[in-house]
């Protein structure tokens, strides 16, 4: 089986964090056997100034071990009349095609990773080539209602064409059957990294809470910082670890001196993946507190490592989180997020960690992941021979 991902993002190398969930199923697919390349045109926004304009042009061919990455790089040039840009990044998305089907040949089918760009793009191949594909929508921008009314039209007529459409929550799909006219959208949920299926032998430390993420004021680090405050106040032994950095480090920092509790909140900065993993390990409870999530990859990260899960009802979590692994509170509640971080910390016995590891693993394991999409590329597959 040859299969072709058209991601609508993709990392640039293997440091960059944009989209790595994307290429962390490419390489589990590439494990399996399975033949896989990505073609993924990378332009730039003008919004990164002169970098953009003075950026690379060229086609780019990254040999990700043994995965043929083709790269076209080039520039957004008409912010203000987009849909001259997502006719240029189709073009030349259609142009990457062209190369990788002489060099590598033709796939057998191909897996859209959100359809705002990629939609487009495999919707012009199937009419050209008649190479069936699929949609996993990941994007929080229909969640946030970032759609333009222009592209509702572009996104509908893509996934109509798809054979299969998925999203990675049931809040996602749910949003897309409404948005989206005369589709069906099933669920597929995001891998595990096989970095976080290891175990640790770490002891979890009693009222020590964590969170990662970027620093931005969609994952709700006030509320969060404002209900660890509250914490802290009854029990004083109380410490809040944050792992990441973004534009809202410094006010989360003010924050925390306004609130008296700098002193019990370390801002660790971006940390190493094998880092995150021993600080979820090591913790008595993860928390999210984010206001939009369409999966959220932390949480089953933090679940892989037996850790029980404080999580906003974001949208993500929900399809996540089940009885035991942890509890789901409101959006931009302080208090109940407060009340729930104290109760997961007080109640260790309620939160089994090799009993929550395990359902983490038989649900987002990497083993579970390719067995389900296996079965999907083959109905592709075959529904289109048999079309």
């Amino acid at each position: 089986m040859h299969v072709l991902i058209l991601p609508s993002w993709y990392p640039l190398n293997n440091e960059d964090l944009n989209g790595c969930f994307f290429r962390e199923q490419v390489h589990a697919l590439s494990r399996t056997g399975i033949q896989v390349g990505v073609v993924a045109p990378q332009f730039r926004s003008l919004r990164q100034g002169v970098k953009a304009i003075t950026g690379s042009y060229t086609t780019e061919i990254w040999m990700d071990n043994n995965i043929p990455t083709y790269f076209k790089h080039g520039v957004f040039y008409f912010p203000k009349v987009p849909y001259l840009d997502l006719h240029r990044w189709v073009k030349a998305g259609l142009k990457l095609f062209e190369r990788y089907i002489q060099e590598q040949g033709k796939p057998d089918v191909i897996h859209v990773h959100s359809l705002l760009l990629a939609g487009p793009l495999a919707l012009e191949i199937y009419k050209k080539y008649n190479i069936p594909y699929c949609v996993t929508e990941h994007s929080s921008t229909f969640a946030r209602k970032l759609i333009s009314d222009w592209q509702w039209d572009y996104l509908t007529q893509a996934a109509n064409s798809s054979n299969f459409c998925f999203a990675v929550s049931q809040a996602l799909a749910s949003l897309l059957e409404k948005k989206l006219l005369n589709t069906e959208w099933k669920i597929l949920p995001n891998l595990l990294d096989n970095q976080f299926s290891k175990s640790s032998s770490l002891f979890k430390k009693k009222y020590q809470f964590c969170a990662v993420a970027r620093l931005h004021p969609n994952k709700g680090f006030d509320i969060l910082l404002k209900a660890f405050s509250i914490v802290h106040k009854e029990k004083p032994e109380a410490k809040l670890i944050l792992g990441g950095d973004g534009p809202e480090r410094e006010n989360l920092q003010k924050l925390a001196k306004i609130l008296n509790i700098e002193e019990a909140v370390t801002f660790a900065g971006a940390l190493p993946r094998e880092n995150v993993r021993l600080l979820m390990a090591e913790s008595a409870c993860f928390v999210l507190s984010s206001y939009v999530e369409t999966f959220g990859v932390v949480v089953i990260e933090a679940l892989s490592q037996g850790t029980p899960v404080v999580a906003t009802k974001c949208g993500g979590p929900e399809s996540i989180i089940v009885s035991g692994d942890g509890i789901l509170v409101e959006v931009a509640d302080t208090n109940a997020l407060a009340q729930a971080m104290k109760e997961v910390a007080e109640n260790p016995e309620l939160y089994d960690s090799d009993s929550i590891r395990q359902r983490c693993l038989e649900r987002f394991s990497e083993k579970a992941f390719i067995s389900r999409v296996k079965e999907i590329y083959k109905h592709c597959i075959a529904e289109n021979i048999n079309a």
